[in-house]
């Protein structure tokens, strides 16, 4: 009995060769770095995320031609099952789950999907990050970047403006989807980027902005970020408070609330 005792103790301990007793490692398997898509770098039109004065009159920012460095983004959403195992590390906040095989991981805030983030780059040995609203229009490409109105939703009355929007994002998101689907279910673009104007909007980095614009309106005079509030994008761009998980809840700054609030990362 006292044999098969010590024989117990020492499982998944082995003798060195001389002599030593060498403990077995019991690290979990290492975690495989997601699959990607790598965009080339080049130019941008891109108009800044956020509300914009000139004077008193609410109107456009300004379209800025911007350079955008090679982007390597993930090709799907973070999955359910992705998500799970940093839940069961301890580095994640436990999230809803659909049941649907293969579903793309929703019901997340903007500090979940960092926190995703921090854990796949300690596990991998990479960096890995949200896109910023840039770079995912970059990665949507028939998605667009023109997020204008012009002379006709511009105006010292928000109204005017708030109407044009929802009026724009009512015909781009269409019927609502609230059935989760599997990943890959909505193809994927001219990129190769999967699911990315399906019914899951992805948490960007880039805060909303408040700023004014010069007199001729070719450029931002001023600006502050405030970042209670993300950019997320999907079908069009939305605007959600931070810790929202669920933007049908209420948490939709303003316009048409997203379907489903999910996220993918990029590689640095």
């Amino acid at each position: 009995m006292k044999r098969r005792v010590a024989l117990g103790l020492l499982a998944g301990v082995a003798i060195g060769t001389a002599g030593a007793i060498l403990v077995a490692s019991m690290q979990r398997p290492p975690v495989a770095p997601p699959q990607t898509v790598l965009i080339p770098a080049g130019p941008q039109d891109y108009r800044p995320a956020g509300e914009f004065r000139q004077g008193t009159r609410i109107v456009d920012a300004p379209l800025q031609r911007v350079d955008v460095a090679t982007l390597e983004i993930m090709t799907h959403h973070v999955s359910e099952t992705d998500y799970a195992r940093c839940v069961a590390a301890g580095a994640c906040a436990a999230a809803p789950v659909s049941g649907v095989a293969g579903a793309a991981q929703t019901n997340v805030n903007h500090a979940d999907a960092t926190a995703y983030a921090v854990w796949l780059s300690d596990e991998t040995g990479q960096l890995w990050r949200l896109p910023t609203d840039a770079e995912w229009l970059r990665a949507a490409a028939e998605r667009g970047f023109d997020d204008g109105f012009g002379e006709d939703a511009n105006g010292a009355d928000p109204s005017r403006r708030w109407i044009a929007s929802y009026r724009r994002e009512v015909e781009l998101r269409g019927e609502a989807d609230l059935q989760q689907h599997p990943m890959g279910h909505f193809g994927t673009n001219s990129m190769g980027v999967a699911d990315i104007s399906g019914n899951v909007w992805e948490w960007t980095e880039t805060c909303f902005q408040n700023g004014t614009l010069t007199r001729d309106g070719k450029a931002i005079a001023t600006s502050s970020d405030y970042c209670g509030v993300r950019a997320v994008q999907g079908k069009h761009r939305a605007f959600v408070i931070d810790f929202i998980r669920d933007a049908r809840s209420g948490g939709c700054a303003a316009g048409v609330p997203p379907d489903y609030l999910g996220f993918r990362l990029v590689r640095d």
